[in-house]
């Protein structure tokens, strides 16, 4: 029996940006529910009409995918395939899914190849909000120094016995904050539900409050995946029965010149609530031997460009609108403007039918840490329309009273710009630390617009001031909307729309004496109707998903929420166009 078939929405929006006809590789997770596809690579082979050699793309970056991720079928753009089609090169493919669909995305067919025939079936579309209810995000690290010599066969033989060390079941992990235990020997730890326990108790044992302070009956709300941090201990001891034949060893002395090379592993796995910790050991180390591997590639590379390979670094980059992150290795003393690291990320780009326009695989576009200060994306979950038009990327939600600064009745223009500069930042254009109400001060000080009294002052900026702030930290010019009235921004629903769809960035809008950030709009291209998702920055509570959003904080406004007595300044930020 075939399982149940689920896309997410973001593959289908994905689709529709891609406008021309091609052939490739699904990729997913396959769960007790369904087999989830979360995306799809292009395939740059000419195949026979049977997929012949398609399998390459998705092979090519396999091993830069969370572990957990992995080939679940094929994709058809600009033929729709009927059912019954017969692919003779597939006879021995079982229950591979197929998405087939017209370059506009008006005709979709989804099912299997079943022993090469094209079986349709139903599918489901998911919103993010509902891929990360069924899925755990689970990293782990993993350090060692290496001494290598600098020739192939060494670099070859070295991280040939690492993974024969990580195979051989000598890692053991350990879910931090807790005592649940991982090894390929026995998953054990005390825990109330089972003799093994799956992911979904693990993260509640990690994330268990003692004092019961959480409300009965509350539904826990998230934004993004659940994480489960997992550390890793090696068992340094040989096991006997490898030695138990040997009477000698072979000492080999050599003035060959050696390197230590630090190596840092940074293990990336998606996996489906009900994983147990039995299978959770396999894709633990099979997340850490795709890094490995990718690491191996880079050196050897290196080596035959005789090359500075000494401080190699893995980057799990965020993929916005992918459902899952991104392994990258880069040399960290190579600049990314360099011919060799462009020349990777174009492939990428190419691979994954991405336009060059903006930054998907820099190192500055790295997976943020997860900071209880600051939640990121608080619009995730709330009621979607096939009329929204939505900021493009990650934010962070920076409202009053945030780290423990008083700006309560004037400083909500700086937390509107503090959430536009960190979507900057969550893109890959900065690595600049997001700056103060004081850095903001001094930066409109240093550039006239401001008297020397303004520093430190407790007075509020407005649109101007946050398009000035922009061009001086990130040299990013903004376009300024002005509308006469709260009433007029109800005809502006097109051009939001146009801004959303072509640069994805928060708006911040100002009128009288406050200021909000507009994220998205729903507009009805029909009737002109126009809602707006506001990001409130006037919030003072605590960082709680659920509150903010059910008590308007973040959410869907009318036209009504502006005072229509009131002229409106937009700060549209336009976004750099480079890879």
């Amino acid at each position: 029996m075939s399982p149940k078939l689920s896309f997410t929405k973001n593959l289908f929006q994905r689709l529709k940006t891609v406008k021309t006809s091609f052939r490739g590789c699904l990729y997913g997770v396959r769960t007790e529910e369904c087999l989830l596809v979360l995306g799809f690579v292009v395939s740059n082979t000419l195949d026979d009409g049977s997929f012949s050699g398609v399998d390459k793309a998705f092979t090519a970056v396999e091993n830069n995918l969370p572990a957990g991720v992995d080939f679940c079928g094929y994709i058809v753009v600009g033929e729709v395939l009927e059912a019954g089609k017969s692919f003779e090169g597939n006879t021995d493919v079982s229950h591979c899914a197929l998405l087939t669909c017209s370059t506009d995305m008006e005709q979709v067919a989804a099912g299997f190849l079943v022993k090469g025939v094209f079986r349709e079936f139903a599918y489901d579309t998911l919103e993010y909000g509902e891929v990360i209810e069924r899925l755990y995000l689970v990293r782990t690290q993993y350090k060692a120094n290496l001494m290598v010599e600098l020739t192939e066969d060494c670099v070859r033989a070295v991280f040939r016995d690492l993974r024969k060390k990580f195979s051989s079941g000598r890692l053991h992990f350990s879910a931090r904050n807790s005592d649940i235990y991982v090894s390929s020997e026995v998953s054990r730890g005390e825990v109330s539900q089972g003799d093994v326990p799956n992911v979904e108790v693990i993260f509640a044992e990690i994330n268990r409050n003692p004092e019961g302070s959480k409300a009965k009956g509350k539904k826990e709300t998230f934004s993004d995946y659940r994480v489960i941090n997992i550390d890793v201990m090696v068992n340094k001891t040989e096991l006997r029965d490898e030695f138990s034949n040997k009477r000698c060893v072979r000492v080999k002395f050599s003035n060959a010149q050696k390197y230590s090379i630090p190596l840092i592993l940074e293990g990336m796995s998606l996996v489906p609530k009900e994983t147990d910790t039995n299978e959770l050991y396999h894709v633990l180390v099979e997340s850490l031997s795709r890094n490995l591997s990718l690491v191996e590639e880079t050196l050897l590379a290196s080596l035959d460009r005789d090359e500075d390979f000494l401080s190699l670094r893995s980057y799990n980059v965020k993929m916005h609108d992918f459902g899952h992150s991104f392994l990258c290795v880069w040399p960290q003393k190579i600049d990314e403007s360099k011919p060799v690291l462009k020349d990777r990320r174009r492939l990428f780009h190419k691979t994954f039918g991405l336009p060059l326009t903006r930054p998907y695989f820099r190192r500055k576009n790295v997976l943020p840490e997860a900071d209880g200060q600051v939640l990121m994306n608080t619009h995730l979950g709330l009621k979607s329309s096939p009329n929204q038009y939505l900021v493009q990327g990650t934010y962070g939600y920076y409202h009053y009273m945030q780290q423990n600064y008083n700006d309560s009745g004037w400083g909500c223009a700086y937390r509107s710009f503090q959430t536009i500069f960190s979507w900057f930042r969550y893109q890959g254009y900065t690595e600049k630390p997001i700056p103060t109400h004081y850095d903001i001060q001094e930066a409109l000080v240093s550039m006239g617009d401001k008297p020397r009294a303004f520093l430190g002052s407790t007075q509020w900026i407005g649109s101007t001031e946050v398009s000035l702030c922009l061009e001086k930290f990130l040299n990013i010019t903004s376009r300024i909307m002005f509308v006469q009235s709260g009433k007029d921004l109800g005809d502006k629903g097109a051009e939001l729309a146009m801004h959303f769809e072509s640069q994805g960035t928060p708006i911040m809008i100002g009128g009288g004496v406050l200021a909000h950030t507009i994220i998205g709009v729903d507009y009805n291209r029909e009737s002109g109707e126009t809602r707006f998702l506001i990001l409130d920055p006037h919030y003072t509570g605590a960082e709680d998903l659920h509150t903010i959003q059910q008590k308007g904080f973040c959410n869907w406004k009318t036209v009504n929420f502006w005072d229509k007595k009131t002229f409106y300044n937009l700060c549209m930020p336009i976004r750099p166009i480079e890879f």
